[in-house]
This record gives C-alpha cells, sequence and structure tokens, in this order.
C-alpha cells in the first residue's frame, strides 16, 4: 500500500506529490523516534512487562481456587500486583515520555496533510491559467486533496506492522532462548542400575536465575521397596529433590544414585522407563480414558488398561460415563472433577508398573471421598516398590519406612514418625501443629 501511495504521489503532478510527500517524511522521522535507536529496545522491555503481566494474570485466575480454599487472597496477589505496576510504569513512561511529543507530531502531520498541498497549489495555480491546463490542474488538484486522507492511513499501518515487528522479534527471541538452551548431555557408555535403591549424596542445586540454592548439601537414601516421605514447609525442596530423580536437571553438586548408578550415567530412556509419576497437577489429554491410561504404555492391551482403572478405584467413573472407557474426555459436556482426574492418572501410574514410583502431594486437592479411594489406590500402586512421597498432609505418611525433613533446602531431620515425634523438633511441631488443625470445629454459640 505504501510503495502504491508513493507511486501515486508522482504519477500526475509531481509537485502537489511532493507537498503531500512532506507529511509522509515528517510521520515517518515522528515514528523512528518512537520506535528506533535505543527507544527499540524500550519498546521490547515494554512488550515483556506485558507478556508478565499477561502470565501473572493468568496464574492468579487459574490458582483463585486454591487461594480461597486458604485464605491467601491478599499475600497471593503481590504477585500480580507487582507485574501489573511494572507494566503500568513502562507503559506510562513509553507512552507519556517517549511517544507523547511524536506522536502529536505524526497525528498532525498525517492528518492535517491537506494543509502542505494547498501553499503547493497555490504557487502552480498562476501557471497553469497562463497555458490553459487550468482544468487539468483543477482535476489533478482534486484527486491530491482526497489521495492526501489515504497517507494517515498508510501511514498508520506502518506505524502497527512497526510495533507488530517489534513484538513478534521478542517473542522470537524468546523462542530462540528455549530452541538453544543446552540439552542435558547422555553417557556415552550407559550404565545399568542392579537394583531401585535411591541416593541423594550431598546434592546441591540452584535453579538458574536463583540467588540461593533450592537443595544445599542433601543426603538421604531409600532402599529397594522402601517407602520414604518428604516432608516440610513450603519451599523447602521437597518436588526439587523428587524432580532429581528421573533427571529432570542436572545436579550442581554431589550426586543422586539409582541402583548404584549416577542418574547422568543411566541411559535416559530406561531411567524414565524406571520412574512413574503422580503429580499434584494432573493434566488429561483430550482423548479417551482407554487411550489417557494407554499413554503410559502404548502396547498395553485393552483388559490390561480396564484393570490398572479398577486397581485405581475407577469403577464409578467409568460407570458414570457415557460410553465408558470409550468416553472422551472434554466432549460433549464430559469433565472429571479433579479428583477423579487423579485416579485416573494413578491408572496411568499402576499401568506403567515402573519399580520406582514418586508420589508429589497427589491428595491435595481431592475432595474426602476421591481422597479415601486414592489412598485406597495407592495400596495398589506402592507394593513391593521403591517410593517417595511428597506430603503436607502428615496422616498419610505416618506409616513410612522413613521420613526426610527439608527445611529451606537441606535436611534436618530424617527417622520413623515415632522417633521424630519424640525428638520434639520440626517434625513434631508440624504434627502438633496438624493434629490441632484436624480437630478444629465449627462448634455453635450457645446463650
Amino acid at each position: 500500500m505504501f510503495v502504491t501511495l508513493l507511486v501515486l504521489l508522482f504519477v500526475f503532478d509531481w509537485r502537489m506529490g511532493a507537498a503531500c510527500m512532506l507529511a509522509a517524511v515528517i510521520s515517518i522521522g515522528a515514528l523512528f523516534a518512537m520506535m528506533g535507536g535505543k527507544n527499540a529496545n524500550l519498546m521490547a522491555e515494554y512488550y515483556d512487562a506485558l507478556d508478565r503481566a499477561s502470565k501473572a494474570g493468568t496464574e492468579y485466575v487459574r490458582g483463585i481456587p486454591v487461594v480461597k480454599v486458604f485464605q491467601q487472597t491478599v499475600y497471593s496477589f503481590r504477585a500480580f500486583k507487582e507485574a501489573i505496576d511494572a507494566y503500568s510504569e513502562k507503559a506510562s513512561y513509553y507512552q507519556g515520555v517517549v511517544c507523547k511529543g511524536p506522536q502529536a507530531v505524526n497525528l498532525t502531520a498525517t492528518e492535517g496533510a491537506f494543509v502542505f498541498l494547498v501553499p503547493a497549489a497555490l504557487l502552480i495555480a498562476p501557471g497553469a491559467l497562463a497555458d490553459g491546463s487550468f482544468a487539468l490542474f483543477v482535476t489533478n488538484f482534486a484527486f491530491y486533496a482526497v489521495f492526501s486522507a489515504v497517507i494517515s492511513t498508510a501511514l498508520a499501518k506502518i506505524m502497527f506492522a512497526a510495533g507488530g515487528l517489534t513484538q513478534a522479534g521478542d517473542a522470537l527471541k524468546r523462542i530462540n532462548e528455549v530452541l538453544s538452551a543446552p540439552t542435558l548431555p547422555i553417557c556415552e557408555s550407559p550404565e545399568t542400575p542392579i537394583d531401585n535403591t535411591i541416593v541423594f549424596d550431598g546434592v546441591t542445586f540452584t535453579y538458574e536465575g536463583a540467588e540461593q540454592p533450592a537443595l544445599d548439601g542433601v543426603s538421604f537414601a531409600v532402599e529397594s521397596g522402601q517407602t520414604v516421605a518428604l516432608v516440610g514447609p513450603s519451599g523447602g525442596g521437597k518436588t526439587t529433590a523428587a524432580s532429581l530423580v528421573p533427571r529432570f536437571w542436572d545436579v550442581d553438586g554431589g550426586a543422586v544414585r539409582v541402583g548404584g548408578v549416577d542418574v547422568r550415567n543411566i541411559d535416559p530412556h530406561g531411567l524414565m522407563d524406571r520412574v512413574a509419576f503422580v503429580f499434584q497437577n494432573t493434566h488429561l489429554f483430550s482423548t479417551t480414558v482407554l487411550e489417557n491410561v494407554r499413554a503410559a504404555r502404548p502396547d498395553a492391551t485393552r483388559e490390561q488398561v480396564l484393570e490398572a482403572l479398577h486397581a485405581a478405584q475407577c469403577d464409578d467413573i467409568l460407570a458414570k460415563l457415557p460410553e465408558g472407557v470409550d468416553t472422551r474426555i472434554g466432549s460433549d459436556g464430559t469433565y472429571l472433577s479433579g479428583g477423579e482426574q487423579q485416579r485416573v492418572a494413578l491408572a496411568r501410574a499402576i499401568l506403567k508398573d515402573a519399580p520406582i514410583v514418586v508420589l508429589d502431594e497427589a491428595t491435595a486437592f481431592a475432595d474426602p471421598e476421591n481422597e479415601a479411594l486414592i489412598q485406597k489406590a495407592f495400596v495398589h500402586l506402592m507394593q513391593g516398590r521403591t517410593v517417595i512421597m511428597i506430603a503436607h498432609r502428615l496422616s498419610t505418611v505416618v506409616g513410612a519406612d522413613r521420613i526426610v525433613v527439608l527445611d529451606q533446602g537441606r535436611v534436618v531431620e530424617q527417622g520413623t514418625h515415632a522417633e521424630l515425634v519424640a525428638a520434639g523438633d520440626l517434625y513434631a511441631r508440624m504434627w502438633a501443629d496438624y493434629q490441632t488443625a484436624a480437630q478444629w470445629k465449627i462448634q455453635k454459640e450457645v446463650a
């Protein structure tokens, strides 16, 4: 459109075209003042702030049920508010300081392009009268008078296109950062674990960009067939420790060993085959229940999937679905509650039949009825397997073979439930608080 505009400006009368072109030149100069040079980086920062505000808003909306349950409204709003404030600061500076003057000049020039045309026409008119081309002059003037209004539309498109290119460039930069992120190295001569023992040996790990380590010198062991619970205050490093077993990240110091072999020296596919996961935030695919469970073992038969669903206490779920195990999740209003989704995820883990199981707050969002069924499914899933269980609800870990208490990335206590309660330290205080909360009741006030 802009190229065509340039051509048409000079086809009929280059002098009137040049006058209209003056408005375009002023507009382009103003656009460069807003988006070029050092302000190009400012635009990228503006879009980054907008992106963070959008992400924070999405996360906050999705987390509202948890926020309301735990009465964390004001506290949880802090991150969202900080993102909004950061965006507001960038937007106010960019629009109010950087763009205010140049945009005023830009709009004045493009919307008032006709003003530049009038002086040129006054200079050309006497010559047109003298050589008898006044009728052509009037026609050309009428054309440029109408056409000058198109200049603002064309330049507005350029302005939005420039902003879009800046935004796209910023998005591509972030995508390239992901694509160019270094992959975890694969051992050329992988070793095979001799059993399913898990050992943390002085493990230190810090997330990229974080100032404090998530784990600092963590050491503990889980023997084959044992169930070890990781407990402690939020942010203590429990989920991080569990995530290092399947090598979601590599440790900064120390080692995580499975069956006597450092996980960095195990074939990644072989390691993943050894570990089954059940996370607190379970995601089901938009396909049938059968295929959702079979995702853990694509070669499993229909009968094996049904057995896994039965072991995961999913019989009542299948009974209410219109097509049973062949019902497509998310279609025709067919949705499962959080606890029901968790039981389907348990069926997936049972079908995988991995010797190591990681349970990360698997009952966190389940109602009492679903929690009771999930606990029954745990019995089947954990039987004869090496289990790392993360839980805030301490009643679920009382029977664990050993409990490891993590606080601020360090192991502060280890032992059985009875031993830790008798020790009277952090776990004992957590257990006392849990019992107090469990016995809390709403009592009717008696006059």
